[in-house]
């Protein structure tokens, strides 16, 4: 790993003993199409806010803390029960960190490009326009304010589409349908003052015309304009941040530890007793996965040529966990083989 490097930060979300993997390679889809318009294109977050369920009734999936409830929300008593039975994220005593704490040096207080509005650094106490309470279900509310958490949330939306476009082109148009909505149910609000004090244009019908326009059904060549014109959007969106941070091999190595972080959270939300109780949420992980992995591919000139190839070796082995969209009979990886291996990519990312 590169020695000129400012923090050396360690953000395991699992156990430290690293477990061998399958030597298999993992079929590549071409989900990572619309990762690769440009460096810049990274996808911004998926915390949802609130505890209001999307639609389909799955419940938001906003990153959790401890499992302290959002206020005004639903609070962390283990949440309603979502699709295949699954309790609030991040009940009590969920072990899930929060994703975002990679970018409390970016908060308005610190001194960061934060602070359009809002209460940058109160750690989910009302982000933007100080509105606490959207984080339900056990979550807090994101601060949008802060740059780190805006560009995360924005890739969670492509990370949504990228999964929900795959399982429509697998045939799945039934189960892609949630996942097209979560980018406007779970990250759209919570990020509208952070719109508005950047000056970025409202664009939350066309996110509404893409869900209406998929539900009509039909071959994918019959949406794919409505998909490119939301993707390229959010890629606009996220172009706001600042040219240099954006450029940053810290700044986008935490983006991708967000992303991770909260993968690994959904996963671990998808499985119990070695089966899947929440497809949705086996879906929701793959997408943040294989977005991280396209943002690595995208800022490959931030990294030396050693660790590029280490981190690509790694994601390829934490994603043997994801064999499709559509989630296998029984998980392939164990929560503790895939723990081990999500904990080898965050520890390389860490050293940035």
């Amino acid at each position: 790993m590169s020695s000129n490097i400012r923090t050396k930060l360690w953000v395991g979300v699992g156990t430290s003993v690293l477990l061998s993997t399958s030597a298999a390679s993992w079929a590549e889809t071409d989900v990572s199409a619309e990762f690769t318009q440009g460096p810049d294109n990274l996808l911004l977050a998926h915390a949802d806010q609130g505890g209001e369920r999307a639609e389909g009734g799955e419940p938001s999936h906003a990153p959790v803390e401890g499992g302290e409830g959002g206020e005004g929300g639903e609070g962390g008593e283990g949440g309603e029960g979502g699709e295949g039975g699954e309790g609030g994220e991040g009940g009590e005593g969920s072990a899930a960190a929060d994703p975002y704490a990679v970018f409390t040096y970016l908060n308005a207080s610190a001194g960061g490009e934060g602070g359009e509005g809002g209460e940058s650094g109160e750690g989910g106490e009302g982000g933007e326009g100080g509105e606490g309470g959207e984080g339900g279900e056990g979550g807090h509310a994101i601060d949008a304010s802060n740059p780190g958490v805006y560009y995360t949330n924005l890739a969670m939306m492509k990370g949504h589409l990228a999964v929900a476009r795959e399982l429509y082109q697998a045939g799945e148009q039934t189960a892609a349908q949630p996942h097209f909505g979560h980018p406007l149910h779970e990250h759209y609000e919570p990020l509208e003052p952070a719109f508005e004090n950047r000056g970025v244009a409202n664009f939350e019908g066309m996110l509404e015309a893409l869900v209406e326009q998929v539900r009509e059904g039909g071959d994918w060549g019959g949406h794919a304009d409505a998909y490119s014109a939301a993707i390229s959007t959010i890629d606009a969106a996220m172009q706001d941040v600042d040219g240099e941070l954006r450029e940053d091999v810290a700044f986008q190595s935490r983006v991708q530890l967000s992303l991770l972080r909260q993968a690994m959270h959904e996963y671990e939300e998808a499985v119990d007793d070695g089966q899947f109780v929440n497809v949705l949420e086996y879906q929701d992980s793959r997408g943040f996965v294989l977005t991280a992995k396209s943002l690595l591919e995208m800022q490959s000139d931030l990294y030396d040529d050693e660790s590029y190839n280490e981190l690509l070796a790694a994601y390829e082995d934490a994603l043997k966990a994801w064999p499709s969209a559509e989630a296998p009979e029984k998980p392939v990886m164990t929560l503790g083989e895939l723990s081990a291996a999500m904990f080898k990519l965050e520890s390389e990312l860490g050293e940035y």
